[in-house]
């Protein structure tokens, strides 16, 4: 980010009074596990798309409408999605002919990527606040749903607040309910891993109890909102990386049956990405367009199958809610441009972001009716 973005951010937690930064700065880490991504991409403007689809703006006062179907939703729909994207029509298949029934069939695999990062400490109010939002449009908007939610970790090797590692009673640079001393699982310090036991600052700082034993959410839990909240409060003593521990959650290796994952990426269900960070995301490894490609490949290279919501700064945009200062590449912007079904939403909405997500829930209903497995 450049130096005016940067200064443009400072302000921005100031007017947000975050009056303990200074404080939580020794909590931070941000470290994060080093994969293979590098390629270039060309910034693309706020409000346009190198993709061809529309995203909606952090300025919104309503969340966008449903799409009825693939097919009428790039004319009637102010958030549309890319019309030659190949999906199949789904059409009664031929006699003799094995085409798969189309739709998702109810199943939906979602990711909850949130910085846990101490400059998010302004924005824990209005994320918490929208929590309810969340699980509200979940059992309402996809009653009857197959689905699947998962919180990644973000960075590797570190669990908690690191000052506080071997601490056994309390911790002197802690919160008092830190739980020094807990037992810890293998998977609690994997990037990419399901969170079920946020620890440091603002965190939930237990063990979340989540049935079948899973690292993630699935549909049969008892008392949802209790358990999203557990599993979301990721606190602000850990890193920013929200698009790498996204990636991250995906790869082969850590959804296979032996995996920190297992079960949670399913070949069946259509995949929802969503990403919440008070900055642009400029240390996750790789580019946007790796971002997407991941996203892409992690569904067979259907782009159509994969639903991004993004929950960034917007100082890019001239009408921004957090102020303009334009300057740098918005990446998580660039990667909301860069497929065909998503919706961008300002971090500086004081009114919280389920609007965001029920924006998002419309575009996951529409493409869940024209999903075709591959």
């Amino acid at each position: 980010m450049t130096s005016t973005a940067a200064r443009a951010r400072l302000d921005i937690m100031r007017r947000i009074a975050l009056a303990a930064l200074a404080a939580l700065a020794a909590c931070n880490n941000g470290e994060g596990q080093e994969s293979g991504f590098g390629t270039s991409i060309t910034t693309a403007p706020p409000g346009t798309s190198s993709s061809g689809g529309d995203t909606t703006t952090s300025t919104s006062t309503s969340t966008s409408s449903a799409e009825d179907s693939a097919a009428s939703s790039a004319a009637s729909n102010s958030s549309t999605s890319s019309g030659g994207s190949g999906i199949p029509d789904g059409g009664t298949p031929p006699d003799g002919g094995d085409k798969p029934p189309p739709g998702c069939m109810g199943k939906v695999d979602l990711v909850f990527s949130i910085s846990s990062d101490w400059t998010m400490k302004g924005a824990q109010g209005w994320l918490k606040a929208s929590f309810p939002g969340f699980v509200d449009t979940l059992e309402t908007e996809f009653a009857g749903f197959d689905y699947h939610i998962l919180v990644p970790e973000q960075g590797s090797g570190v669990w908690g607040i690191p000052s506080c590692k071997g601490c056994v009673d309390a911790c002197p640079t802690g919160p008092e309910d830190y739980p020094c001393g807990a037992v810890l699982e293998a998977c609690d310090q994997v990037q990419g891993a399901g969170i079920t036991f946020p620890a440091g600052w603002d965190a939930s700082n237990e063990r979340c109890d989540l049935a079948g034993g899973h690292r993630y959410i699935t549909s049969g839990q008892p008392n949802l909102p209790a358990a999203f909240t557990c599993v979301a409060s990721v606190g602000t003593s850990g890193g920013a990386l929200v698009a790498e521990a996204a990636v991250s959650a995906l790869v082969d290796e850590i959804n296979a049956p032996a995996g920190c994952n297992a079960g949670f990426l399913r070949d069946d269900a259509l995949l929802v990405v969503v990403a919440i960070d008070d900055g642009w995301d400029e240390d996750s490894v790789g580019t946007p367009q790796d971002w997407a490609n991941a996203l892409v490949e992690a569904k067979g290279g259907d782009p159509d199958a994969v639903v991004l919501l993004i929950v960034a700064l917007d100082v890019d945009d001239p009408d921004g809610l957090c102020g303009y200062d334009p300057g740098g590449e918005n990446r998580l912007r660039t990667w909301t441009q860069l497929l065909p079904h998503s919706v961008f939403g300002s971090v500086c909405n004081d009114q919280g972001y389920a609007e965001y997500f029920a924006a998002a829930a419309a575009k996951i209903k529409a493409q869940c009716d024209v999903f075709v497995p591959q």
